[in-house]
């Protein structure tokens, strides 16, 4: 155990390691460049924080799910994070642990009766955001539920109703049931609590934005809640909701009811325990990818166990034209299916950290259209032109004319390109406008996503035309 190695350099590139031994970790006391990349490391031993040496450390194309990917890629933040893990090793020879003393800060811990007044007065201008973040609440204080049931000066409902953010990341929250008093609501950041459940409370309630990152949400607590069901009774927050963070939660299968909902345009399922998305049915409800998210922008699906993406690559093509970023970095993929390369509207693309073998990691860490480009090789030429089909039907692509009629449909797709990039930029700065009401705010954001996908649409009918 007292042994220290002289070893200046680690190259461990391109083999097969599963795991790094800490008791052979922690001899390494000389090493200042650590080449660990291209392995199947799932994890790091946290003894690797406190080598006194080590300067940098690659890590790409492993599938470490249990570490930020932002972390992997900064040497000495990780090794930051890592120390955080666990007490130093034993010896002279290693960097000091984290200060116990250093994370107590200065934020308050609760909610005093004497505050509440003070937090709901200033929820009422600017923003209309109640910030209860880092509190360590595990329910809305009394004090608090006083102020926001009381009756506005003057008139108009409750003073709840006014606002329409809620930050209360950081908590101990477990129930989200006074939502009730909440009643124009637009967006609730509530990650990093012990959320295990939506109350159905939720579903009469405008969300457009829910952030629940970090929580103890399962599958069945989504499939099974009414508010994420389009149907009958209607669920407000199901036709309302844009954005949805669920990432770092226990999802063992993703939830089908998810594709119904019409306006989600950002979906973030990364850090959860997926492992296919095959269609089917688990505990008694759908499951899988299912087709439908017709809206969708966004799709972050990192850092799973996914090992089958069941009709993902075809259900994307036919039902999703307007998809701009797509991860599926850090999972378990072995084979990377061809037909994702017809995702031509694709602007973020990212397939690092799977054990597949059959694109190169150079290919893989290029911009997205050059990653497009090199999938779509890899298809026959029937199979490419049955897929562009069903992508051009999904977005409403007509066929070409003759030649002189191309030539004006290109000017006049520049024309219409201009046209609709202005009134989107338009659109976007009276969004910033606080006093929208949402009925309006509601209105602009349909009518963006109807000129996005025209936008879309036009713009494959140039590149079409000019190839």
């Amino acid at each position: 155990p007292d042994f220290r190695s002289k070893l200046g350099e680690l190259r461990l590139r391109g083999n097969k390691v599963e795991s790094l031994d800490p008791a052979i970790v922690r001899c390494l006391t000389s090493v200042a460049f650590l080449d660990a990349s291209m392995n199947n490391l799932k994890d790091l031993p946290s003894v690797l924080g406190y080598l006194p040496c080590l300067r940098r450390m690659p890590l790409e194309g492993n599938a470490i799910r249990s570490i930020r990917a932002s972390l992997l890629t900064n040497t000495p933040a990780l090794m930051k994070f890592l120390r955080g893990r666990d007490s130093a090793p034993p010896g002279d020879d290693y960097l000091a642990g984290p200060d116990p003393a250093g994370s107590a800060g200065g934020a308050l811990t609760k909610v005093e009766v004497g505050q509440a007044k003070s937090l709901v007065n200033s929820a009422l201008a600017g923003t209309f955001t109640l910030d209860l973040s880092g509190k360590e609440l595990s329910n809305m204080p009394g004090a608090l539920m006083a102020e926001l049931t009381a009756d506005c000066a003057n008139g108009g409902g409750t003073v709840g109703g006014r606002v329409r953010r809620l930050v209360l990341a950081r908590n101990s929250v477990e129930q989200l049931d006074f939502l009730a008093v909440l009643t124009g609501l637009t967006y609730l950041d509530a990650g990093q609590n012990n959320v295990r459940d939506l109350p159905d409370v939720l579903a009469k309630t405008p969300i457009v934005e829910l952030r629940l990152a970090r929580n103890q949400l399962s599958s069945r607590a989504i499939a099974g809640s009414p508010t994420c069901r389009v149907g009958d009774p209607v669920s407000t927050f199901a036709t309302t909701l844009s954005t949805l963070d669920i990432s770092g939660n226990g999802l063992e299968w993703l939830p089908g009811a998810l594709s119904t909902l019409p306006n989600l345009s950002t979906l973030i399922l990364a850090n959860n325990n997926l492992t296919t998305l095959a269609a089917g049915t688990s505990d008694g409800e759908d499951s899988g990818w299912q087709k439908g998210y017709t809206s969708l922008e966004t799709l972050n699906l990192a850092g799973n166990n996914i090992s089958n993406l069941g009709d993902l690559p075809i259900n994307l093509i036919e039902c999703c034209p307007l998809l701009r970023n797509l991860s599926l970095a850090n999972n378990e993929l072995t084979l990377i299916p061809p037909e994702l390369g017809v995702l031509d509207s694709l602007t973020s693309f990212d397939l690092t950290g799977n054990p597949q073998r059959g694109v190169r990691m150079d290919i893989l860490c290029r911009r997205a259209s050059d990653q497009l480009a090199y999938l779509r090789s890899r298809l026959g030429e029937n199979d490419l032109q049955s897929l562009e089909s069903k992508r051009k039907a999904a977005s409403g692509t007509a066929p070409s004319g003759d030649v002189g009629e191309e030539a004006d449909a290109s000017s006049c797709s520049t024309q219409r390109i201009d046209e609709l990039r202005r009134s989107i930029e338009d659109i976007t700065l009276q969004l910033n406008n606080v006093y929208l009401t949402e009925a309006k705010k509601y209105a602009l954001k349909k009518e963006m996503k109807m000129l996005k996908a025209s936008l879309i649409k036009v713009e494959r009918q140039a590149k079409q035309m000019n190839r």
